[in-house]
């Protein structure tokens, strides 16, 4: 995109800087042309009368009239052979300007573009302290876009520098996550369980993201590695609330209504998440209710 833009740029500055130049040299060549070809007329027409009145020659019309043809037809072919030659060496200029420019603005782009935004990335992440401290009162001072952006911007740099920080990749997963960048929350939370596997948190954020995706086979490995949490630990209760919620988009109603009911098991009394469990469950028993076809 962006060299796509310098061609465009170096286009119209090339058509605004020398198209009225070369319009303006053609006119002045066609009127250079004229007043040539009257001065030779002229110039050769006032011989010939003295050349008649020294009696070289005998007939003077006649000698006018093969002057003014002859005249009129060799000096314009003349004159076109400078100003084809003219015009070749404008389109040449012309081409050969349109070829340096993005050259020279590429290489200034390289020189000092990519100094600003080496600055601009060494800035952001100087902040990182500061952005990993707001994120602690997130819940009564949420982070706006623009500091989400310069975070993931100071954790990417961050990464670079340090490749095996599984902490700082999932924290990089849970921003794009808040900025609707669901690729990078994607590729971030793969990278933090493929650092720390055994990092049971980690795993269900990665496989909340492939069971979110509109890509079956990401939907498919999703629920391959939550059923594999689920086995390691019947009592993962995020876990199986994930596996409820998958059962219930599959219209597997009596699955969704068991898992859910297994949830409420596991659940304190006073777990103020029971009540919504509840409701799902009670929506999943309603729904088998009215479609008697699913067993």
């Amino acid at each position: 995109m962006f060299f796509i833009v310098i061609v465009a740029i170096s286009l119209v500055i090339c058509l605004i800087s020398f198209y009225p130049l070369l319009k303006k040299d053609a006119q002045k060549e066609s009127k250079l042309r004229d007043q040539l070809n009257k001065a030779f007329y002229f110039d050769r027409l006032k011989e010939t009368e003295q050349e008649a009145e020294q009696g070289k020659i005998d007939d003077l019309e006649q000698t006018r009239q093969e002057l003014q043809q002859n005249l009129l037809d060799d000096i314009p072919i003349q004159t076109q052979a400078v100003t084809s030659t003219q015009k070749f060496a404008y389109k040449t200029w012309f081409v050969a300007l349109l070829l340096i420019v993005p050259l020279v603005s590429t290489a200034i782009y390289w020189q000092v573009g990519s100094k600003f935004d080496d600055s601009m990335l060494s800035a952001s992440h100087q902040k990182l302290s500061y952005f990993y401290e707001r994120i602690k009162t997130e819940d009564t001072n949420p982070l706006s876009l623009e500091e989400l952006n310069q975070f993931a911007m100071a954790l990417r740099v961050e990464l670079q520098k340090k490749p095996q920080d599984h902490a700082a990749w999932f924290t990089l997963g849970q921003i794009g996550m808040a900025t609707n960048n669901g690729q990078l929350a994607l590729d971030s939370f793969a990278k933090a369980s493929q650092i720390q596997p055994e990092n049971q948190h980690y795993r269900l954020r990665y496989v909340e993201i492939l069971m979110y995706s509109d890509d079956p086979q990401d939907k498919a490995k999703g629920e391959e590695i939550l059923k594999a949490l689920i086995r390691a630990d019947h009592t993962n209760i995020e876990a199986l609330s994930l596996l409820a919620f998958r059962a219930f988009e599959q219209e597997d109603y009596k699955m969704a209504a068991v898992t859910w009911g297994m949830m409420l098991k596991l659940m304190p009394e006073d777990d103020p998440r029971r009540t919504t469990v509840e409701r799902s469950m009670q929506s999943a028993r309603s729904m088998l209710q009215h479609s008697p076809t699913i067993k």
